[in-house]
C-alpha cells in the first residue's frame, strides 16, 4: 500500500471503530427523550440536490415572546444523524433544566444531517460545507427569531462533529462568535497514527474510498492539509476574535486527546485565548453527556460578554 493510503487509513480506521462503537449502543438511540420539544424537518438543498434532515430546538419561551435567540448549530459525528443531539445526548433536556434553574439563558440550536461528510467540500463535487453556511445557516436564521448576528452565532461538535465546527468556524472566524467541539477528531502526525495500525491495515483500507472522495488522498494529501483545523488555526487570521472551548477525553481510544493538547498548544503559541479541557473518560456521547453542560453555559456567557 502506498505510503500516502497507509497514512489516510490511519484516520479511516478511527472513524470506521468510532462509527462501531456507537453501534454497540443498539437501536434505541433514536428514541426521542420524554419531555423533549425537538422538531424534527428537512429542507431542500440546492447545493446537493436533495432533502436534508435537520432538528430544530426552540427554547420555552419562543412560543409566547417575540424576542430574538441567539443560535448553537450543532455537528454531529460519524454514522449519526440529526437526532442523536437529542437521542444520545440528551441534550435539550439538560438545556431546559439549565434555564430553568436559571444558570443559563435561552437560545436555539438546530442540527443539520451531515452525513459522513465532515462537512466538507469533496473534491467530487459534493458540496457539504457549503451547504452548511450558504443554505442551512441563513434558513434558520430567516424562518425563526435568529439574531443573525456573529455574535449569536455559534457552531458546536462532537468528533466527526467537532472537527467540522473548529474548522468552519476557524476558517470563517468573522461569521462566528464562539466556537465548541467535543472529542473532536484531530490528527496532526499522521506516521505515528500509521504505525498504530499494526495488523488492521486490512480493514482500514476497506474505508479508504470515503476518505478519497472527500479529500481525494490517492493524488495527494493538500486538500486534506488544506481542510485540518490544525494546519487552518496555524495559518489563519482572526482567531483571537472567536471564543474557543474544546474538550476530550483522557482515555479517548481514538488518540484524539492528543489533537486536542496540540490545537491547544498551536492556539497558545500564537496568543490566541481558548478554553481547554482534559477529563477522565473515553469517546463518544457516554463521555460528552458529562461535559455538554460547560460548552453550553461557555456560549451563552460568550453570547452575554458581547453585549
Amino acid at each position: 500500500m502506498p505510503r500516502t493510503r497507509l497514512l489516510i487509513a490511519a484516520i479511516i480506521l478511527l472513524v470506521a471503530a468510532s462509527a462501531a462503537a456507537q453501534r454497540r449502543f443498539g437501536r434505541d438511540r433514536d428514541i426521542i427523550p420524554e419531555g423533549s420539544r425537538v422538531q424534527y424537518k428537512a429542507f431542500r438543498s440546492q447545493l446537493l440536490g436533495r432533502q436534508i434532515a435537520y432538528a430544530l430546538y426552540l427554547p420555552p419561551s419562543y412560543q409566547t415572546s417575540e424576542r430574538t435567540y441567539p443560535v448553537v448549530f450543532f455537528l454531529h459525528g460519524a454514522n449519526e444523524n440529526e437526532k442523536r443531539w437529542s437521542t444520545r445526548g440528551r441534550t435539550d433536556i439538560m438545556l431546559d433544566r439549565m434555564v430553568e434553574s436559571g444558570e443559563i439563558g435561552e437560545f436555539i440550536v438546530a442540527i443539520p444531517f451531515g452525513g459522513n461528510s465532515f462537512y466538507t467540500n469533496s473534491i467530487s463535487g459534493e458540496r457539504w460545507e457549503d451547504m452548511i453556511t450558504d443554505e442551512f445557516i441563513p434558513m434558520i436564521e430567516s424562518t425563526t427569531r435568529a439574531e443573525g448576528r456573529r455574535e449569536g452565532r455559534a457552531v458546536s461538535g462532537i468528533s466527526m462533529g467537532g472537527y467540522g465546527a473548529l474548522k468552519l468556524a476557524f476558517k470563517n472566524p468573522e461569521f462566528f462568535g464562539s466556537v465548541s467541539a467535543h472529542s473532536p477528531m484531530l490528527i496532526d502526525d499522521f506516521a505515528t497514527a500509521a504505525a498504530q495500525l499494526g495488523n488492521a491495515r486490512k480493514r482500514a483500507g476497506l474505508f479508504y474510498e470515503l476518505f478519497d472522495n472527500i479529500f481525494g488522498v490517492s493524488d495527494s494529501l493538500v486538500y486534506w492539509e488544506a481542510n485540518n483545523p490544525l494546519r487552518v488555526a496555524r495559518e489563519t487570521d482572526g482567531l483571537d476574535e472567536l471564543k474557543i472551548y474544546f474538550d476530550c477525553g483522557t482515555e479517548d481510544e481514538y488518540g484524539f486527546n492528543i489533537g486536542v493538547t496540540q490545537l491547544s498548544r498551536i492556539l497558545k503559541a500564537r496568543g490566541i485565548d481558548h478554553e481547554f479541557h482534559l477529563f477522565p473518560g473515553n469517546h463518544g456521547w457516554e463521555y460528552a453527556r458529562q461535559h455538554t453542560d460547560e460548552s453550553l453555559l461557555f456560549h451563552w456567557n460568550a453570547w452575554s460578554n458581547s453585549r
